[in-house]
């Protein structure tokens, strides 16, 4: 007998109530996820964070930042 074994995430509560509307039948919260993640191949994703990740760096170059001591007023920003 295989034992599968579980690791807890961190969502927050307007994540889990979104889950909770995709989850339906006897599907879990696992299946949900595997599910959304089936839809978009890792290398699309990946490409995706880099082009993003570029366009703020472009920014930062270009001197279009916001200077704060404070990093979640920062981040607000972004």
């Amino acid at each position: 007998m295989v034992t599968m074994s579980y690791k807890t995430i961190n969502v927050t509560s307007k994540t889990y109530e979104k889950l909770v509307l995709y989850k339906h039948g006897n599907m879990s919260f696992d299946d949900v996820i595997n599910e959304f993640m089936s839809q978009i191949e890792e290398k699309k994703f990946y490409n995706h964070v880099l082009k993003e990740h570029k366009k703020r760096m472009q920014k930062i170059k270009a001197g279009d930042y916001v200077e704060s001591d404070n990093i979640n007023d920062a981040l607000k920003n972004v």
